[in-house]
């Protein structure tokens, strides 16, 4: 049997044939990193479409109070409704916020908007583009009429705002402000900020 080689007796390598070594290793593993597929770039996120989960067309609702007397109604062209965020959005609403004086009915405030948003919760209603809000006169009082961009309305505490400018109308008075708080619940008061302008209509006297 031949012996075994032992370990003093296997040739040692030289310095230069160390290098050379290093350096095929070397090229080998530059040469498999360059030959390694580049990762693909992460797929952009779609956004998916905001879509309203229901649709209503011609919608009509009428709130009421604790009585069952009727306390505000709602129409629109169109009502979109997004569930998740509990909002609603409104092509041509128009509001009927119902007085009452003790147990006697009174004429209810009307508005109307080219838009608007049932804000979550449904207590804030949000007017939006060319909005009215009038209330028609009788015996006791002159009809008030309401011009402005934009209006927020909380029913229950019957009170609406805005920060545009607004025109308010009574007979022939005219007024104008860069914005309104309005408590239209009897009694009616109103505050107006920024700069106002009052036009008051001299009274006709009937001459004998």
């Amino acid at each position: 049997m031949s012996e075994r080689p032992r370990v003093s007796d296997l040739p040692i390598w030289s310095a230069r044939q160390w290098m050379l070594a290093a350096f095929f290793v070397a090229s080998g593993l530059l040469g498999w990193w360059q030959l390694r597929p580049e990762p693909e770039p992460p797929a952009p996120e779609v956004e998916r479409a905001r879509l309203p989960d229901y649709v209503v067309v011609r919608f009509n609702a009428v709130e009421t109070d604790d009585t069952g007397n009727p306390s505000r109604s709602l129409v629109a062209d169109e009502l979109r409704q997004y569930v998740e965020e509990d909002v609603s959005e409104l092509d041509r609403p128009r509001m009927t916020l119902y007085q009452r004086e003790g147990e006697v009915a009174v004429e209810p405030w009307r508005a109307r908007a080219n838009s608007g948003l049932v804000l979550p919760g449904g207590e804030e209603v949000r007017l939006e583009g060319a909005v009215e809000l009038e209330r028609s006169g009788d015996a006791t009082r002159p009809g008030t009429h309401m011009e402005t961009e934009l209006l927020r309305i909380w029913h229950k505490k019957a009170f609406a705002e805005t920060d545009r400018p607004v025109q308010v109308t009574s007979a022939s008075d005219r007024l104008t402000a860069t914005g309104m708080r309005l408590w239209y619940d009897e009694p009616v008061r109103a505050q107006f900020d920024g700069r106002a302008y009052i036009f008051i209509a001299p009274e006709q006297i009937e001459e004998p």
